[in-house]
C-alpha cells in the first residue's frame, strides 16, 4: 500500500514538473508580437503608420486586423477585406494564404506627389517642393527645406541632416524625435536605436519614446 501510494505520489510530482516545464514554451509560441499604447499600433515595437488603434485587434498566428486592414507580422496583406477575414483551422484563411504583405493598400492613403505638388491622405502640403521631396521611412518625410510626419510639418527639423534611425525613432543634428515627436532631453549626437523600441545617448534611455532612466 505504502509503495503504491508512493508511486502515485512520484507520478502527481512528475506531471506537475512538465507541466511548468512546458508553459513557457506554450507562452512563447502563442505570445504576441502586437502592442497598443498611447494611441499608436506597434509591432515588434516598430509602430504600424496605417494601424486604426480604435478598431484594432489581435487575432492570433500573428494576424491582427482593424477597420481597414487584415495584418500578418505587421504587415498589411493586399485585397483582403477585414470584415469577412477570419482564422480558419490550423490559424489562417487557406484563401488568403498566398496574399502578399506590403505597406500601403488603401486609395489616398501615405503620401503622393505630383510633378508640383505633394499631399499626405488626399491634403496638400503647403510649401513642399515636389522636386526634392522624398520619404525616408516610418512616416518621415522630407524635401530640400521641410521634414514632416504623416503629413504634420515638423517646424525645427533641420532638413540637411535629417534621418530615421528605426523604431520610430528620427533625428537631425540638433534634435531627436519619436513618432514625430521631439525628445526634449535627448542628446542628437549621441542617440541611437537599439532595438525593441529602445532608444538611448550618452546619459538618458527611452522605451517607446518615454524617458526611463536619467
Amino acid at each position: 500500500m505504502r509503495k503504491m501510494k508512493r508511486g502515485i505520489i512520484a507520478k502527481m510530482a512528475l506531471g506537475l514538473f512538465l507541466l511548468f516545464v512546458s508553459m513557457p514554451l506554450m507562452a512563447q509560441e502563442y505570445r504576441s508580437d502586437y502592442l497598443i499604447r498611447d494611441g499608436q499600433v506597434f509591432y515588434d515595437y516598430v509602430p504600424m503608420e496605417t494601424a486604426d488603434f480604435r478598431t484594432f485587434r489581435v487575432l492570433g498566428k500573428g494576424y491582427a486586423k482593424d477597420r481597414y486592414h487584415v495584418y500578418l507580422d505587421g504587415k498589411i496583406l493586399a485585397y483582403v477585406d477585414p470584415l469577412t477575414f477570419r482564422l480558419l483551422g490550423e490559424g489562417y484563411a487557406p484563401e488568403y494564404e498566398e496574399a502578399e504583405p506590403y505597406g500601403r493598400n488603401r486609395a489616398g492613403e501615405g503620401y503622393f506627389k505630383s510633378n508640383f505638388d505633394v499631399f499626405y491622405n488626399g491634403r496638400k502640403l503647403e510649401g513642399a517642393s515636389a522636386s526634392t521631396f522624398r520619404e525616408i521611412g516610418a512616416g518621415y518625410a522630407k524635401d530640400a527645406f521641410r521634414v514632416y510626419y504623416r503629413g504634420r510639418l515638423l517646424e525645427d527639423a533641420t532638413s540637411s541632416t535629417f534621418r530615421e534611425i528605426g523604431g520610430g525613432y528620427a533625428k537631425d543634428s540638433f534634435r531627436v524625435y519619436y513618432c514625430g515627436r521631439e525628445l526634449a532631453d535627448a542628446s542628437a549626437s549621441t542617440f541611437v536605436y537599439s532595438g525593441k523600441g529602445y532608444g538611448r545617448d550618452t546619459f538618458n534611455t527611452y522605451f517607446l519614446g518615454r524617458k526611463i532612466s536619467d
